[in-house]
């Protein structure tokens, strides 16, 4: 890499200043090999950005999405995928006067992309503190994952002190999330895995459906005396929502969150799956479908909430109140192996990018 000037700060981080980075570019839709790892200039911080040196970066489902398949609000090609952001202050632009160079921080980019390089340029006000004592792979896998199970608990299906809560697709990183704060607020969870990741779920103080050789509503049902309380579906699909949705009590709530069966089925999932949400919406019954705000949209229009959830959940990883469940981690440069990896599905956790340290 060619660095025109660096000068050190702290224990021996570098900053740098001019010069050339690397970056993944996605040039067109396709499998994960069509992305491209690219040299370019360094990108320069404008006023209130700070300019961050990527330690490591998230690889979420979403990441697969968006390289698979052409849809509405969608970014177009070429474009840098990346959603979880975790860091060393390389540079800062004017009038930022909170963040020094030297200091580590992480934040979420809202669907903005931008995440799988080397140097990436943030708003300061999506920015924050990193802890001494959370790990940047921590960190990494705490961003996207937390805070929307956090919404999603806090905000969307408003879990009250003793309710019984039931994960579909429970084994991945927003998974493992929502088993984890589900359990620390003192509710009694429910996951949903197959194989080796039953002992997963039981690892995380939840109870594992085998959906593979159980009949899940039949045993949520014994388990839980009628049903549990809140359904939180990560898988989606025709069958699988009308499967969560008869698992619940009376007055029971189902949020649909995430959309796994695109991976098996197609993006088209989602239509079908969406009507028979509104289709349960509109049923006869005290049960029902909360939709959770946009998790691209709420946290960047409600900088507050989310940088004070944010920092929440660091100050929790520091106490090791919660522990997220690292799958892999790989150099940036090998960001087709990790998609890879996690579109092979069964991943226990999150799939994390590390910086290249032969560059």
């Amino acid at each position: 890499m060619n660095i025109e000037r660096e000068t050190h700060v702290g224990e021996g981080q570098k900053v740098m200043q001019g010069g050339k980075g690397f970056r993944i570019v996605v040039p067109k839709r396709g499998n994960a090999d069509v992305m491209q790892w690219i040299e370019g200039e360094l990108p320069t911080p404008k006023a209130n950005e700070a300019r961050i040196r990527i330690e490591a970066v998230g690889v979420s489902g979403y990441d697969l999405m968006l390289r698979r398949y052409r849809f509405p609000g969608f970014p177009k090609t070429p474009y840098t995928p990346g959603e979880d952001v975790v860091g060393i202050v390389d540079a800062v632009g004017e009038e930022v006067a909170d963040l020094m160079p030297g200091q580590r921080v992480a934040g979420w980019t809202f669907g903005e992309g931008g995440g799988y390089a080397e140097y990436v340029c943030r708003p300061v006000d999506t920015l924050v503190p990193v802890p001494a004592r959370v790990l940047p792979t921590t960190a990494a896998a705490l961003i996207t994952n937390y805070l929307t199970a956090e919404l999603t608990l806090t905000h969307t299906v408003k879990a009250k002190p003793g309710e019984r809560i039931f994960v579909q697709g429970a084994s991945g990183g927003l998974g493992s999330a929502l088993l984890e704060l589900g359990k620390l607020a003192g509710h009694d969870m429910y996951g949903t895995a197959t194989g080796d990741r039953l002992e997963y779920i039981k690892s995380l103080g939840a109870t594992p459906i085998d959906y593979r050789n159980e009949n899940r509503v039949r045993r949520l049902k014994k388990l839980t005396g009628g049903g549990v309380d809140i359904v939180i579906d990560l898988v989606g699909g025709p069958i699988g929502l009308w499967r969560s949705y008869r698992s619940l009590r009376a007055k029971g709530r189902l949020s649909m969150l995430g959309m796994v069966s695109t991976s098996r089925w197609g993006i088209w999932i989602i239509i079908p799956s969406i009507m028979v949400l509104g289709l349960l919406s509109l049923w006869p019954s005290s049960k029902k479908t909360p939709v959770s705000p946009s998790m691209l949209s709420y946290p960047a229009k409600n900088l507050d909430w989310y940088r004070e959830a944010l920092t929440r959940l660091f100050a929790l990883a520091a106490q090791g109140e919660i522990k997220p469940k690292i799958a892999a981690e790989l150099p940036l440069r090998n960001a087709v192996e990790a998609q890879e990896l996690l579109g092979r599905r069964g991943v226990k956790g999150k799939v994390v990018l590390v910086a290249d340290a032969s560059l």
